[in-house]
């Protein structure tokens, strides 16, 4: 269920801020709080007053956790089959917004919580940051779009290394790798931040918007031939209905490490 505030925003001199805001929950996002971004986009994008994006999370430890896994549905797996899932929907208008988006990194980034970091045209993290996606210790796969996004931004080998071992990365790490664009001092995060949005603000909005549409839509089109999209599918219908994927939910609720058999 979504709170009246779980999702604050501020717009200041041609710049929103988005604040991720339950930290008590460790920014974890939900279907509410997802769709909320989507329509602050929205309307952002309509009014076009605004040059530039911010999206961080409260406190000063968790970017987010990610996707509320009470949340997880189904057929959650099969999103890029199905339209008008929240994290897609998210993810792409995030994309699909005319002007730079920036993720400012407060804290840890985890599973869709990287996701919509990695979607962000530029990444500023805090230097006490960690990074991870936890899919496979959850037992649940990752749609391909999302798998994609990570492939274009940091290759395959690294891609691979993340979603294979599923272990948290530092920012140093994540900076060697290409995930983040800046590693700074927390107590500079903010001002940082804003300075790289304030100068994105002086350039030409027309210039901005070509760019980030050239290079998005140099990413989207890479696509998967027929065979090599229906043998995922069923690929991730198999995980859906496994009995990993429930041992996966239940080893969470219960805090407990989940006991896989490969069924």
């Amino acid at each position: 269920m979504s709170k009246p505030n779980d999702l604050i925003v501020k717009e200041e001199n041609k710049i929103c801020t988005l604040i991720l805001n339950s930290p008590e929950k460790r920014n974890v996002v939900t279907p509410c709080v997802l769709l909320k971004i989507k329509g602050e986009l929205t309307r952002l994008n309509e009014e076009n007053k605004v040059r530039c994006v911010i999206i961080s999370g409260s406190g000063e430890k968790v970017f987010s956790s990610g996707y509320d896994i009470k949340e997880i549905g189904e057929k959650d797996m099969m999103r890029d089959y199905y339209d008008g899932h929240p994290l897609s929907e998210a993810v792409g208008a995030i994309e699909n917004f005319p002007y730079p988006v920036i993720a400012q990194i407060n804290g840890h980034a985890f599973g869709a919580g990287l996701e919509i970091a990695a979607t962000c045209d530029i990444r500023i993290s805090a230097e006490d940051a960690l990074f991870a996606l936890p899919p496979a210790k959850l037992g649940v796969a990752y749609a391909y779009s999302g798998v994609r996004r990570f492939i274009n931004l940091i290759g395959p080998a690294y891609t691979k290394e993340l979603f294979l071992i599923g272990k948290p990365i530092d920012s140093r790490k994540a900076k060697e790798i290409g995930l983040i664009n800046y590693m700074i001092k927390r107590e500079d995060l903010e001002t940082f931040t804003h300075g790289i949005a304030k100068e994105i603000t002086l350039n030409a909005p027309l210039s901005l918007k070509t760019f980030k549409k050239m290079i998005n839509s140099w990413q989207i089109n890479q696509t998967l031939n027929i065979e090599d999209e229906n043998f995922i599918k069923d690929m991730l219908m198999k995980v859906e209905n496994s009995e990993d994927y429930k041992e996966g939910q239940k080893a969470f609720s219960e805090k407990r490490k989940p006991v896989f058999n490969g069924y």
